[in-house]
């Protein structure tokens, strides 16, 4: 019984992978605030690097798959003499502000007469944010003398936007895509926007919150039929 349920699976996955093939690229993206993101930030730049991979119906115009990507959006040296108590060597304090993402992808690719591929696509999934400091001696220090993440806080996001891509040849594409995002409140941190008070001995944060609406514009390559 066991073996014939083995051969129903194997004739099953053949069947599927055999109408489907795999896509894999990556992309440089920035993105600008827009709404309410804007009105708490102003003009905050995030530029992020993004890792996307896909599968693609043979029998339907449809892509499916996951994008995955990470940048710095804020960056402040501070060089201090006044960290540690009876401590008055100059010491570099480092910190970056990050954001990661996830995001589950379709695409929708309508039938045309040319050599380039429009598409639409819908994407959901969570935005992580979190800051992080750094202390050290010097810039070539390779230990730190501290280290440690100020805050953190996620959110559910989700876009919509679109595409085209340009063959270069059989198998990669150049990529432009432009999406809109929008989702659900986070608390976050941009550059400046923490201080330290020496005569405590602790760090004043002002923390933001707003939704992460913001607009991406992306340009990257995608590799057809990855295992071909």
């Amino acid at each position: 019984m066991s073996r014939v349920f083995a051969i129903i699976l194997f004739c099953l996955f053949s069947q599927i992978a055999s109408a489907q093939f795999f896509l894999a690229g990556g992309h440089f993206n920035g993105s600008v605030p827009v709404g309410k993101l804007k009105q708490e930030t102003g003009s905050l730049f995030f530029p992020t690097i993004s890792g996307i991979f896909l599968y693609e119906f043979r029998t339907a115009p449809l892509q499916v798959g996951l994008e995955l990507g990470y940048g710095i959006y804020g960056s402040k040296l501070e060089r201090r003499t006044d960290l540690y108590a009876g401590f008055s060597d100059e010491l570099r304090l480092r910190r970056n502000n990050n954001l990661a993402t996830g995001m589950a992808v379709i695409r929708y690719l309508p039938s045309v007469n040319t050599k380039l591929t429009p598409f639409i696509e819908a994407q959901f999934g969570a935005n992580y944010l979190y800051t992080r400091y750094k202390i050290r001696e010097t810039i070539l220090s390779e230990e730190s003398i501290e280290s440690g993440k100020d805050f953190e806080d996620w959110a559910l996001a989700y876009r919509i936007g679109g595409g085209i891509q340009i063959p270069l040849d059989e198998f990669l594409r150049l990529e432009i895509r432009a999406t809109l995002q929008d989702g659900n409140s986070v608390r976050f941190l941009q550059r400046g926007d923490v201080s330290y008070l020496p005569d405590e001995g602790i760090f004043d944060y002002n923390f933001r919150r707003s939704p992460l609406q913001y607009m991406t514009f992306s340009i990257g390559l995608i590799h057809y039929d990855v295992f071909h």
